[in-house]
């Protein structure tokens, strides 16, 4: 072979080894391109139990991502008249990035709150998994709502929307501890033991008036779990729970609640299933 005719070859063979590498190179950014991250946000903890005038804290969180978090922004909405936001405050994984960031917080109603949080500059970035925002409130009265994420968008490291796949509201709880309804004030527990693992006793006062008591137990999500038989015309005595449901099934571990009803009053207990 000519050597002319071996360089034009060679630089063929070049072109083409060049060719493939462009190629694989326009691939591999399509792909990154194409590649969708996304993430989730909740509450921790996801469930409160709390009486009138306690505070409690909530931290809003978002779960690890394969992509960086440039900002946030949650639309929170609760009942106003169950508990009370007193403050908010940058989470750690902002609050602890190193970089510039810039907060705010804005009460957009009753019971209806926008929070934003953002990194400044060009590619900076937090990483998630990590602390959004952290929240305290005070319980008002007995009552039940939900801190509940009516919005929550975000943005990654290049400044594009980040989507949220799966959130989860927080849950309070601000049971009634007993409640005078003229003739009388039925009262409950202390249980014990609690918490408990196979059995609970519960000393109970149920003041009558021509009718009887009843006792009911429920779950965190407001569900009916059991009714506890209350003797017949008795006012004061126990109630039992063998930790089952009214299909004989052995409930899970987790926060119940007794209502024991009166015709003049009702009260409630708490009972914590332990494993």
């Amino acid at each position: 072979m000519k050597r002319g005719q071996r360089r034009k070859r060679d630089r063929q063979a070049e072109r083409t080894r060049l060719g493939a590498a462009v190629v694989a190179a326009a691939i591999v950014v399509v792909a990154f391109g194409n590649a969708e991250a996304s993430t989730s946000v909740h509450f921790d903890p996801g469930q409160v139990i709390v009486n009138p005038g306690q505070e409690f804290d909530l931290s809003f969180r978002v779960a690890e991502s394969p992509d960086s978090i440039a900002s946030f922004q949650l639309y929170l909405s609760f009942d106003p008249e169950v508990i009370e936001l007193t403050e908010a405050v940058q989470g750690t994984l902002y609050a602890e990035s190193g970089v510039m960031t810039w907060f705010t917080d804005e009460e957009v109603g009753p019971g209806f709150w926008h929070f934003f949080d953002t990194v400044f500059g060009a590619g900076t970035h937090v990483l998630p998994p990590g602390e959004l925002v952290h929240l305290t409130f005070t319980a008002l009265e007995e009552g039940e709502t939900e801190a509940r994420i009516d919005t929550i968008r975000m943005t990654d490291i290049r400044r594009d929307p980040l989507p949220v796949v799966g959130f989860e509201n927080g849950h309070i709880l601000v049971p009634l501890t007993g409640v005078e309804e003229g003739g009388g004030i039925a009262r409950l527990g202390p249980a014990y033991p609690n918490p408990f693992v196979s059995a609970t006793a519960v000393p109970f006062f149920a003041p009558m008036d021509g009718g009887s008591a009843k006792a009911e137990i429920y779950d965190v999500r407001g569900r009916l779990v059991r009714r506890i038989p209350v003797p017949s015309g008795a006012l004061q005595g126990e109630l039992l729970w063998d930790g089952r449901d009214e299909w004989g099934e052995e409930v899970s571990s987790s926060v119940y609640f007794l209502r024991l009803i009166a015709r003049t009053s009702t009260a409630h207990c708490r009972l914590v299933k332990a494993e």
